[in-house]
């Protein structure tokens, strides 16, 4: 059968009579430019919605910085001031009329416990007390209930227990911090934005607000900073010294007190404490991480017991 035309034109026809479409170049490439185009119309727009999320969270921020952080901010400076200098050289043993009083005892107060060798500067005290936590000391030396720290927990750091970690403050208050807010502007993720948005209504709505009664009400600053001893490093695992480590072996600590509404110290004592384990009822405990913790808790008591009979 003879065709009419080119063999190319008739082939075309033929397709469309049948449904079936080639492609040709200036189709495949208008198709191209349609998808590139969509595609940058999509990131453009997601960029703007999450540039403009981030100044709003961002927004939000400094209000809140702007009002609560008044309360906190010098606060935690003056407490971070007063934890670098007693980490300087010990100036020696003062106990004021105002602590033999013992009224801390059973005052609402913040404690925060921590190495010498970790308080060189601003950003390391804030470092380490925001990992820091509550150990048997303060259980057995104030009066306030707390029944967690009393039963040698690892950290009885709640906020409806005496004294306040001060560590909780730390972390409920990190929203209002520069770190926090150059987090948000590096993110360029939805969801990480969505992730800190989360964060900070958490915090606005639950921490914060505890955290500024915790602050606001607190009459004492309980600071005790343990010294090294080698003694301690055959229980570091092969690592650093630590917290840990330190309270289950004998080493100095030096433990001071602060009446926070004076803003002046009455108590400052370097001691140390050592006690031993003695099973009750013929029962041993076998379990390594027990032993350490019951060990722990003898030391923290026996240091509490040291300082609390240079009160009488």
């Amino acid at each position: 059968m003879r065709t009419r035309g080119l063999a190319a034109i008739e082939r075309a026809r033929e397709d469309r009579s049948q449904g079936r479409v080639r492609w040709t170049t200036h189709a495949g490439l208008f198709a191209l430019v349609a998808v590139v185009g969509s595609f940058i119309i999509h990131s453009v727009v997601s960029s703007r919605d999450l540039s403009h999320g981030k100044e709003a969270l961002l927004a939000k921020q400094r209000a809140v910085k702007a009002t609560l952080g008044k309360q906190w901010e010098p606060l935690r400076a003056k407490l971070e001031d007063d934890v670098l200098a007693s980490a300087k050289e010990y100036a020696g043993d003062l106990v004021t009329p105002q602590a033999r009083r013992k009224e801390f005892r059973s005052q609402p107060g913040l404690y925060l416990r921590m190495r010498v060798a970790n308080a060189k500067d601003a950003a390391s005290v804030q470092a380490a007390a925001a990992d820091s936590r509550k150990d048997g000391f303060a259980a057995c030396l104030l009066r306030e209930p707390n029944e967690r720290a009393a039963r040698g927990d690892a950290d009885a750091s709640a906020f409806a227990d005496q004294p306040w970690n001060l560590a909780q403050a730390y972390r409920a208050t990190r929203i209002l911090g520069d770190e926090w807010a150059q987090s948000v502007r590096d993110t360029d993720e939805e969801l990480r934005l969505r992730f800190f948005n989360e964060e900070y209504d958490r915090a606005v709505r639950d921490e914060i607000p505890v955290a500024i009664d915790v602050v606001s009400r607190a009459r004492f600053f309980l600071l005790v900073l343990d010294e090294d001893v080698p003694e301690a490093l055959p229980f570091t695992d092969g690592g650093g010294l630590s917290e840990e480590a330190l309270q289950l072996v004998d080493h100095p600590a030096r433990v001071q007190l602060f009446a926070l509404p004076e803003g002046k110290e009455i108590l400052r004592l370097r001691r140390s404490g050592e006690a031993r384990v003695i099973p009750a009822g013929g029962y041993a405990v076998t379990d390594e991480e027990t032993q350490s913790a019951m060990r722990r808790q003898a030391n923290n008591c026996a240091l509490a017991a040291n300082v609390e009979a240079e009160l009488r």
